[in-house]
């Protein structure tokens, strides 16, 4: 692989910043909860003897992990690493509680509605473009 030379896109530069802050929070989340994170390992791999140990290991290889797809498409812009990234961000997102995620997509999308445009003429008490307002003579 070669180096990319040049500014990144403001895409990859969001994906970049994206991906390296949820790998810092995951990895710092299960750093400040061991015995949490410990279980969490021990339902996937319950034949393994996880301790404080084996756990911090964990965390840290699986912090390591995820810099290596972020350092292929940042670095090198290696394609094949994007459909990486995604298959796994794919097997990740059906693996969840989504009813646990139900109030605060519902709180999400809330909040992102009323930054809207029509959102923001509605409450400066503008007529909407649709709406048949006053008529006009001329």
């Amino acid at each position: 692989m070669k180096l990319r030379r040049g500014a990144r896109p403001l895409a990859i530069r969001v994906f970049a910043a994206a991906f390296l802050a949820a790998a810092v929070l995951r990895l710092v989340r299960g750093l400040s909860d061991l015995p949490l994170a410990a279980l969490a390992y021990a339902a996937h791999a319950p034949w393994l003897p996880w301790n404080r140990d084996w756990t911090i290991v964990a965390l840290s290889a699986e912090f390591t992990i995820a810099l290596i797809p972020l350092v292929w498409i940042y670095l090198f812009a290696a394609p094949f690493a994007r459909w990486l990234v995604l298959g796994m961000g794919a097997v990740r997102l059906a693996m969840l509680d989504w009813s646990a995620l139900t109030g605060p997509v519902l709180t999400a999308v809330a909040m992102a509605s009323l930054l809207t445009p029509e959102a923001a003429r509605w409450l400066r008490g503008e007529p909407d473009a649709e709406e048949d307002g006053p008529a006009v003579f001329e």
